[in-house]
């Protein structure tokens, strides 16, 4: 499904490649260039991963809100659209692999940025793991036998050595897992939809597990609390940005290309959960099981399909696995490039290996701290954690979509999102919202971290700003008025390209 494209054909040709955007905004090309829009789609589909995300992060969102999760997934679902147009417009304005912590930056300040760029880096720490631990969770399945943590570790190496290909490679091989996934989803949802147990009550008076393998009801709180992670379970759609350096294409492609994944990966999670919850014939049994959506599966049709369900899992997980990887390997390359940590360190990290393209020394950081975390983390642990941080980000996203139209009326907007700026305060809203109802442990830690972000950025980084943090064309720290407009036909580090 990757495939790549030798030269830019007469469509790309007559509009500004995505190469231009990186150059007006003061980087050079260092990523191999080489996946087309297919593969562009394919490898954030994959990184959003509808089965993996159903089958590891559901399993999650079930232990919290029980059937409430429904409710969960339906609201979590409309506020990743929002964010989702959010991200499009902006991705389309700066298309780097620095993602939303560019977007923050160069709309926000540097110390906001600075701030989203650490909330990513404990993303690229603890989301790879968060999904490579399925991968375990279902072997174990399979054969009790053998310990989950250990396969997920050991799967975790694999993946790795796999994300250290050329992208291409990786968008093809993620584009065929891609294929097999949505089978195994599709057969997932048939499941649930021709063997329907449950009443519409179970929405009304939502029931989840009490602890002793019975059922309790559901508080709203309970349901709010799980947002957080039914946003986890349709993320990855920003990946779509942290691609950009490598695809051939506009720059509105590459906001086009955030939306249509999303909307494509949301459809492929909420129809089949929705379908599995009301297809559980044992309710107790499916809100206490460490496997739930496979369970329903099994109910229906017998112990071989669940068998080849598992298999198909294993091979979605792995494919999540990869993408995430890849995504997250750009992120940390980008934190490299953009000198946010102290040298040698941040030339080490933007290390890019010549012949595949590849930032390899990122990749090698991520996955070791992902298999570090496989062999010692508990699935619930490790996703409730990331939830919050993904979240948070979210929200940054949205107040810049707001802030970006005030401030930048000057800059093209290749991918403009519909609605303004109803996008932007409905997620907005959404965030706050799930975040009053996160676990408090979670929350503190995430406050520590911001907090250590910003004794390093004002102790280290802004009194050498001349070196460090250079973030071409980034707002300044305290944004008093509106931006001075550009010159008419010039392109200046921290614009984005114009639309032909």
């Amino acid at each position: 499904m990757g495939g790549a494209v030798a030269n830019p054909g007469p469509d790309q040709a007559a509009h500004p490649h995505t190469q231009h955007a990186l150059e007006s905004l003061g980087y050079k090309q260092e990523l191999k260039r080489s996946v087309n829009s297919l593969g562009h789609i394919a490898l954030i589909l994959s990184d959003i991963t509808p089965t993996a995300s159903l089958l590891v992060v559901g399993t999650a969102v079930v232990a919290v809100a029980g059937t409430g999760s429904i409710w969960a997934y339906i609201i979590g679902c409309f506020i990743a659209v929002n964010v989702a147009l959010c991200m499009g417009e902006l991705g389309s304005m700066f298309p780097v692999a620095g993602g939303l912590f560019s977007i923050v930056t160069r709309v926000l300040g540097k110390a906001t940025g600075f701030v989203a760029m650490v909330d990513y880096m404990g993303q690229a720490v603890f989301l790879p793991a968060s999904v490579a631990i399925g991968i375990g969770t279902y072997v174990h399945a399979l054969d009790p036998s053998i310990p989950t943590n250990v396969i997920s570790g050991c799967g975790m190496i694999v993946v790795t050595g796999t994300a250290l290909l050329q992208i291409k490679a990786n968008a093809w091989l993620t584009g065929v897992f891609l294929a097999i996934e949505l089978i195994v989803v599709g057969a997932l949802a048939v499941a649930g939809f021709t063997h329907l147990h449950q009443p519409l009550s179970i929405l009304s008076h939502a029931v989840g597990p009490n602890g002793h393998g019975g059922l309790s009801p559901i508080a709203t709180s309970a349901i709010i609390a799980a947002l957080a992670t039914a946003l986890f379970s349709v993320n990855g759609y920003d990946s779509g940005i942290n691609f950009a350096e490598e695809v051939l294409g506009s720059a509105s492609a590459v906001g086009k290309a955030v939306v249509t994944a999303a909307l494509i990966g949301i459809f492929f999670e909420i129809v089949p959960f929705i379908a599995i919850v009301f297809g559980a014939h044992n309710l107790a049994a499916f809100v206490n099981s460490g496997t739930p959506m496979t369970e329903v599966a099994g109910e229906a049709f017998g112990h071989t399909f669940v068998t080849l369900i598992t298999y198909g899992a294993l091979i979605a997980i792995f494919n999540a696995s990869v993408a995430i990887t890849l995504q997250f390997s750009r992120i940390v390359w980008a934190s490299g490039r953009d000198f946010a940590w102290p040298e040698p360190v941040s030339s080490w990290i933007a290390k890019v290996e010549r012949k595949r393209g590849a930032p390899w020394v990122a990749t090698l950081i991520v996955g070791a701290l992902a298999t570090v975390l496989c062999f010692q983390s508990s699935l619930i642990t490790v996703v409730t954690f990331t939830a919050v941080l993904i979240v948070v980000l979210y929200g940054l996203i949205a107040v810049s979509a707001l802030v970006s139209r005030v401030r930048q009326r000057h800059l093209p907007r290749p991918s403009r999102m519909p609605l303004w700026p109803l996008p932007p305060v409905l997620a907005l809203a959404g965030v706050v919202v799930a975040l009053t109802q996160q676990k408090h442990s979670d929350l503190i830690v995430t406050a520590c971290l911001f907090a250590a972000a910003l004794i390093y950025y004002f102790a280290f980084v802004r009194p050498r700003g001349g070196r460090y943090w250079t973030v071409s064309g980034a707002a300044p720290d305290a944004v008093t008025a509106a931006a001075e407009p550009a010159s008419p036909g010039t392109a200046s580090p921290g614009t984005a390209p114009p639309e032909a």
